[in-house]
């Protein structure tokens, strides 16, 4: 029979089967588990401790899988992310209660937690204060693991719509289909873009670059609070105090919080697939098209880095969650990608999406990911757009197939 100190821990993981965006105080735990909020005291001191039992129990059940690549180190690895996005898949609660309650949540500072906690692997990766060493196994470790995530949530978001349980033959399935994906890429011949050819559509989505609006003084406010305490601190009089403003200004322009967060960020995606729609026109094939989607994606968060935030949140969020607008998202994807020719079509991952759909959002996710990590670093802007164009390689042929 499971003790109580095991049914706390586990009540207070059930709050996050997904992403949350308020407190899980302890009387909410208490109520979950089914005794008082004193009895909590008896096990743990504080919310705190609690909070940090939880994070090390995240770490060291992930820390039991990748202790794995010590006996498989290089491309032999891509094997084991079968066993990690099973864990995650079965354990979802992990994820999301990482980037629900850790601010800087952050890829690289995950990977560097396993080198301190003795994966001698990422010794490959990272010196003993945290700095990058190895560019080219940097890039990839940060590659497949922002593809982790995407994949992780999306099966989450299919069989949350379907209202389907997932079992663990399903999981399985899934996994392996992704760990060939990652090896294998989109799996279709595709040209390689001459330098020359790549400079040219670099200086046409510079230039073009040049006509974005800057970031809404409101949005910046956002961002700062979000850096700081996360979206749950995010209030009305929050954000006003951060521009200076009474709270009835920002009351004269949106109703609620939450109306504020979802026009600014509606904002933002229309000026960035805006520019995006404006710089694909001038590409004249697949591969320049998926290259000019990321490079001004990419050049966009390099000019307006307070849009990091949102769109780190963005990576385990859908638009609906936040805005409201069911109508959105659908909008969106028909205004800016419908007609987009990208790849013909995506690997069969057993999912019941339309291929464009998931291409064009893989598409997007790729340089937030690089962009967020590479800032932590202070990785220079010309090295990031190189490593942009390593990457195209990567989701075209395949982390185990490069040429």
């Amino acid at each position: 029979m499971e003790n109580t100190r095991e049914i706390i821990i586990s009540s207070a993981f059930s709050f996050y089967t997904k992403p949350v965006m308020e407190n899980v105080s302890l009387s909410m735990i208490a109520s979950k588990a089914g005794i008082t909020k004193p009895a909590i005291y008896r096990h743990f001191k504080n919310k705190q401790e609690l909070d940090e039992v939880m994070v090390e129990r995240v770490f060291c059940d992930i820390y039991s899988v990748l202790s794995k690549i010590e006996h498989g180190k290089g491309e032999n690895f891509l094997g084991f992310i079968e066993d990690i996005m099973i864990l995650l898949l079965t354990h979802k609660e992990y994820f999301f209660y990482l980037i629900s309650t850790q601010v800087d949540f952050a890829l690289d500072k995950v990977l560097f937690r396993f080198k301190k906690m003795g994966l001698s692997f990422f010794d490959h990766i990272f010196a003993t204060d945290g700095s990058v060493t190895n560019m080219e196994n940097y890039k990839r470790a940060i590659y497949l693991g922002g593809n982790i995530m995407f994949f992780a949530v999306l099966r989450n978001r299919v069989t949350e719509k379907q209202n389907v349980f997932d079992s663990y033959s399903d999981v399985v399935s899934y996994a392996s289909k992704i760990s060939s994906f990652f090896k294998n890429g989109l799996g279709q011949e595709t040209e390689t873009l001459s330098v020359s050819r790549m400079a040219t559509l670099d200086e046409i989505c510079c230039d073009n670059m040049k006509s974005v609006k800057p970031v809404d003084k409101v949005f910046v406010s956002i961002s700062d609070i979000i850096k700081e305490k996360g979206f749950k601190g995010i209030t009305v009089e929050s954000v006003a105090h951060g521009i200076g403003l009474a709270k009835s200004s920002i009351y004269d322009r949106y109703e609620n919080k939450t109306q504020m967060i979802g026009s600014l960020i509606q904002e933002e995606f229309e000026s960035l697939y805006q520019v995006i729609e404006k710089n694909i026109s001038h590409a004249e094939s697949n591969a320049e098209r998926g290259y000019v989607l990321m490079e001004t994606a990419l050049l966009y968060y390099m000019k307006k880095p307070e849009v990091l935030t949102v769109c780190q949140w963005f990576q385990i969020h859908s638009v609906n969650e936040i805005i409201h607008d069911k109508e959105y998202e659908q909008q969106i994807f028909s205004r800016y990608f419908e007609n987009i020719e990208l790849y013909d079509k995506f690997p069969d991952l057993g999912l019941p999406i339309e291929d464009k759909r998931i291409i064009a959002s893989w598409f997007m996710m790729i340089p937030v990911v690089l962009f967020m990590h590479t800032r932590n670093q202070k990785i220079s802007p010309e090295v990031v757009q190189a490593m942009l164009k390593d990457i195209l390689i990567m989701m075209e042929k395949g982390v185990g197939n490069r040429k």
